[in-house]
């Protein structure tokens, strides 16, 4: 279904276990969360802002637990989006300005909710991960090549 596979990530190669535990968590992910939001901006200008992204919810409404420390951690504005987002009953929607992509991407960067982002023009899904390392499944080599292209430009890799 999707040939073309692979993980953004900002090292080109997987860590080992000594390296991982060295360099990863909260500031590695606020070191290099821009590059990532940098990344989705680009690609999101070069789908004509075309783009739509999966946002699960049903995690949030069973663990409220959850629900609760994801609001602690984001400022009024974006609690207030987030709330907005978790009320509605759409699961998947279309992005329609640069303000709502940056705190997704965010949300993903910072590890509190993971979301899928389809960018169909590309025929290209990725999605938010652990650790800043986003899986990448392409349908058209075209579509990988030019999100691999936008990766790099914005410092980080796609692992194969």
């Amino acid at each position: 279904m999707y040939p073309f596979i692979g993980f953004m990530d900002v090292f080109n190669r997987v860590l080992t276990e000594e390296e991982a535990s060295e360099l990863l968590g909260r500031s590695h992910n606020l070191k290099h969360g821009e590059k990532f939001v940098s990344t989705f901006t680009q690609l999101y200008h070069i789908e004509d802002n075309e783009l739509y992204v999966h946002f699960n919810k049903k995690e949030l409404i069973q663990n409220k637990e959850m629900f609760k420390f994801i609001l602690a951690s984001l400022n009024r504005v974006e609690e207030s989006l987030f709330r907005k987002l978790c009320s509605t009953n759409k699961g998947i929607y279309k992005i329609g300005d640069v303000e709502a992509l940056i705190f997704l991407t965010k949300l993903s960067v910072n590890e509190l909710h993971f979301s899928n982002f389809f960018f169909p023009s590309l025929d290209t899904v990725i999605i938010g991960n652990y650790e800043l390392s986003f899986p990448v499944y392409s349908k058209t080599s075209k579509g990988f090549k030019k999100c691999k292209e936008i990766v790099e430009e914005n410092g980080l890799f796609i692992r194969q």
